[in-house]
């Protein structure tokens, strides 16, 4: 029976073989010379010899409710029993109480902490209570917590053990926890927390009781004293080992309770402690300490398994090199965790868009390309989101000619150089060597760029014209049909006729930038109004034939025509599930209303929710959430087009007398000049926004028939895999270039890693990293700290007011609708829809609402400019917490000219 019982003597090997990770780390801990309490450990051979009884029976099927009373039922071996109870005898002083610890082998490894998974039992006074405890260890094993943690850990359940540590209990005066780095703020690596309680440490362990925290810094040298920052709490009362067994819980004496419960010499004893068992052990130590009667004692330590490994803090290994991430401009477009395929084909299209960019506005040839770098890093995917590289992007605007000297450009990006740490700051050195241009040269860039500007209808006009007619052919084309090669070229001619001749839109988007820029100053310096962002809204709101805003009047027309037809169909209509509708309808039922459906999907079938993500499923492919639109509207009786237009005229008239109330002479004349074109740039950025829809739809065909294409010749698992590969991975396989013949392991991997994406919260709205940008995606938490917006956003002092951007005029009172997908809106009858950030894909919902909130978003951004057209009520880029504060049944008061949503009841 001698090899069933280990104790620090034992070869670290075998403990680590047959004893599991606690009894290990305890060997370990005491060969260190810290003061451990005396221990032994039933080594895993116990286990399995006791295991033996139920050779024949699938334990793993079997509940832990189930498996402990087997093993309570059984009795161990009469030897073995005999064994233990005589070590016990040998090892420890007359008289001990025990604390009986499970120790699963792999438990507390570097790898795998099992932390808190397996039983522990205290204060056991006799050889029957610990007989007792060791079987309810081993039926821990078999927790559901346990495996479920094998299972996402991969863990196998054919071999597994378990050892059962046996150590004298320490009735602490003081006891709590240490960790040798810091495990919650990853950056202060230099920092040491320890947590302290009187008397026994369980009720720290188990949250009951509140406790002192204390922040130690290492220091430099050796010589130096611990810098400690004290956090104290009041601690009213504290655990001893009660007259009966177990815990009793009593009061601690009025003087102590908001003194600190460790002395600095205490502090500096369990931090030396800390480092010690460090250094010796190799990782960052989680260690249970406890002072009995003065004396310190380390019960028990495990390596922080959270932590990045050292050479992540090492400059010398990841990099010293630091890059700004934003994505308040793109997050309306990539919301959420997008696939590696959609991100390759955007990554490539803004580079050529950005390279175009430059050549529009005069960059030299030379010039871009010494700078060909900055354009091929403009965008990051940083844990499945998209990401402006932010330092790049205003480096590329640097290159523009009269970018150096314009006020506003170098104002606005020396305020986020103004909130940066100056190593950040060093990000925008680059302003220090301005391209070369000569005067001359500036001057006549500039006068070409206004012309440009100025004429850009007839190059928007021929571009239009150009992108019908490839438009129209590829459309037509059959995907399916068309082999892998086949496929590969039709998406690279898409690219060689649209996407590399993308100049008039990026002149229409530059025009709508500069004049909605321009009237919005205007506006603010020379309009006295108390709001000048709700009047220069309402001016733009109107027009009446704004693009975006043309699918939702299609949809509010078919569902006039039936809430004015016949009265049958009509209940029929709005009472069938959507699904049924479109089977009826395909199937002959009312032709005139399913023809008009039909020319609506042919038209605007790309224009999904995410539209632009190529892994979405556009309404080509599943039309009900516009046949959901339609029966929204029926429903609600809200298909008065007219009413719409006329209340937005209304809108855009009295914000116009605003104007002549407060401008005359030659100001009201550029006024309603910038005015003029700013309302045609807005229409035309939206107009050519559609084409870009539309042309990411071909795509989207393109790439999911050669997803099917992938999937019939077995080197994917299922058709949409495909979206898990990059476009350089597809052409590869094409053309011969690949390292892989067999994607299904490395899309099964991928698909993994962006469901951990999906379930983990997103990273900041603006951050750094520091280095090789992989390094810092592997841990969420590192750039969670590395947030650069903390604070800056305006939060109301009211718990109960959230503070947004005003974006389309309205008063309302409601209850709320949070909607996070499509699925989340049906049936919405006159709620206040609540999103982070919408698409033109969601735009026929809006008029079944009757306010909207988004948490993200900008006064130019697509749900903006459609609120306005369609008069319904918007706050936009909502602070503090929107989606997190707001449940579905809520009841609030949004006033959409101040930008202020009230928190009314909960649901």
């Amino acid at each position: 029976m001698k090899q069933f019982i280990h104790h620090a003597k034992t070869p670290i090997e075998e403990l680590d073989q047959f004893d599991g990770g606690k009894a290990t780390n305890m060997a370990r801990l005491e060969n260190t010379g810290v003061s451990v309490p005396p221990w032994i450990c039933l080594a895993t051979p116990a286990f399995e010899h006791f295991l033996k009884k139920y050779k024949d029976q699938n334990l793993w099927a079997l509940t832990h409710q189930e498996v402990e009373k087997l093993f309570l039922s059984q009795s161990l071996d009469p030897a073995l029993e005999e064994h233990i109870k005589k070590t016990i005898a040998e090892k420890f002083p007359e008289g001990c109480t025990f604390a009986v610890r499970s120790s699963g082998i792999g438990e507390d490894s570097a790898d795998n902490s099992f932390a808190g998974l397996f039983s522990s039992y205290l204060h056991q006074t006799n050889i029957e209570q610990i007989i007792l405890s060791i079987k309810m260890c081993w039926a821990s094993a078999f927790t559901e917590r346990a495996r479920a943690y094998r299972q996402e850990r991969g863990i196998s359940t054919d071999k597994f053990g378990m050892g059962v540590i046996i150590q004298k209990m320490v009735f602490a005066d003081i006891a709590g926890v240490g960790f040798s780095r810091n495990p919650i703020h990853h950056l202060k690596r230099e920092q040491m927390i320890v947590s302290s309680v009187y008397g026994i440490g369980e009720g720290l362990v188990s949250g009951e009781l509140d406790a002192d925290h204390y922040y130690i810094q290492r220091p430099s040298d050796t010589n130096q004293a611990f810098a400690i920052e004290p956090h104290l709490v009041k601690k009213e009362f504290f655990f001893v080992k009660g007259s009966q067994g177990g815990l009793e819980k009593k009061s601690v004496a009025q003087e102590k309770q908001e003194v600190s419960s460790l002395t600095d010499a205490q502090i500096a004893t369990i931090s030396e402690a800390m480092i010690k068992l460090e250094a010796t052990l190799g990782l960052p130590q989680d260690i249970e300490w406890a002072f009995e009667k003065g004396e310190f004692f380390c019960v028990q330590t495990r390596p922080i398994t959270n932590l990045p490994p050292e050479g992540f803090y090492k400059k010398s290994v990841k990099g010293a090199e630091f890059i700004l991430w934003d994505n308040s401009n793109i997050t309306e477009s990539y919301n959420g965790v997008t696939t590696p395929l959609t991100f390759s084909h955007v990554s490539k299209a803004y580079r050529q868009v950005y390279l175009q960019y430059c050549e529009v506005m005069g960059v030299p040839a030379d010039v871009i390309k010494a700078n060909e770098i900055t354009f091929r890093n403009m965008l990051g995917l940083i844990r499945g989101r998209v990401y402006y590289n932010l330092g790049n992007w205003y480096k590329m605007i640097f290159l523009f000619p009269f970018a150096g000297t314009s006020k506003g450009f170098m104002e606005t990006m020396m305020g986020v150089k103004q909130n940066l740490r100056p190593e950040l700051a060093a990000l925008f050195d680059f302003t220090k060597n301005p391209p070369p241009y000569s005067f001359f040269r500036n001057i006549y860039i500039l006068f070409r760029n206004l012309w440009r500007i100025f004429n850009v209808r007839k190059s928007v006009a021929q571009f239009k014209a150009d992108f019908e007619r490839v438009y129209s052919i590829a459309k037509r084309q059959d995907y399916k049909a068309k082999n892998i090669q086949e496929l590969i070229a039709a998406y690279d001619q898409l690219n060689e006729d649209l996407l590399f001749k993308w100049k008039a839109p990026i002149i229409s988007d530059t025009r709508c930038m500069l004049f909605f820029g321009v009237l919005k100053s205007l506006t603010e310096k020379w309009v006295k109004k108390d709001n000048s962002a709700s009047l220069y809204n309402d001016l733009l709101s109107g027009q009446g034939d704004l693009p975006s805003t043309e699918p939702t009047r299609i949809l509010m027309r078919i569902a006039r025509k039936i809430d004015r037809g016949d009265t049958v169909f009509r209940e029929w209509f709005i009472t069938t599930p959507s699904k049924q509708v479109l089977q009826e309808l395909r199937s002959g039922k009312s032709p005139e209303i399913f023809q008009d459906f039909n020319k609506f999907i042919d038209a605007y079938g790309f224009r999904c929710i995410n539209e632009l993500k190529l892994e979405s499923i556009d309404l080509h492919e599943d039309p009900t959430f516009a046949l959901e639109a339609i029966i929204s509207f029926v429903r609600m009786k809200n298909t008065s087009v007219d009413e719409i237009i006329e209340r937005e005229k209304e809108t855009s008239a009295n914000a116009l007398k605003v104007i002549h109330e407060n401008l005359s002479g030659p100001k009201l004349k550029i006024y309603l000049f910038i005015l003029n074109q700013a309302r045609i740039a807005v229409k035309d950025r939206e107009d050519l926004r559609l084409l870009r829809t539309n042309v990411f739809g071909i795509c989207r065909r393109i790439f999911k028939a050669l997803g099917q294409k992938f999937y019939e010749i077995k080197v994917i698992d299922e058709p949409m895999d495909i979206f898990y590969l990059s476009i350089d991975e597809i052409s590869s396989f094409q053309e011969g270039r690949s390292f892989e013949v067999d994607f299904r392991n490395l899309t099964a991997a991928r698909k993994k890693q962006f469901d951990e994406y999906r379930n983990t919260p997103q990273p900041p709205d603006r951050f750094y990293t520091e280095g090789a940008v992989g390094a810092n995606i592997n841990f969420p938490q590192i750039i969670a700290e590395q947030d650069l917006l903390i604070g800056e956003e305006p939060v109301s002092d009211d718990p109960n007011v959230l503070i947004g951007t005003p974006c389309s005029p309205g008063i309302v009172e409601g209850i709320v609708r949070v909607v996070r997908e499509a699925k989340d809106a049906e049936g919405l009858n006159g709620e206040i829809m609540v999103s982070e950030r919408t698409d033109p894909g969601w735009v026929p919902l809006f008029p079944s609402t009757s306010g909207l909130l988004i948490e993200r978003g900008s006064l130019l951004s697509h749900s903006a400019v459609v609120a306005r057209e369609l008069g319904i009520p918007t706050i936009v880029g909502v602070t503090g917490g929107l989606m997190k504060k707001l449940k579905t049944g809520m009841r609030v008061r949004m006033d959409a000219s101040k930008g202020e949503i009230r928190i009314l009841e909960d649901e």
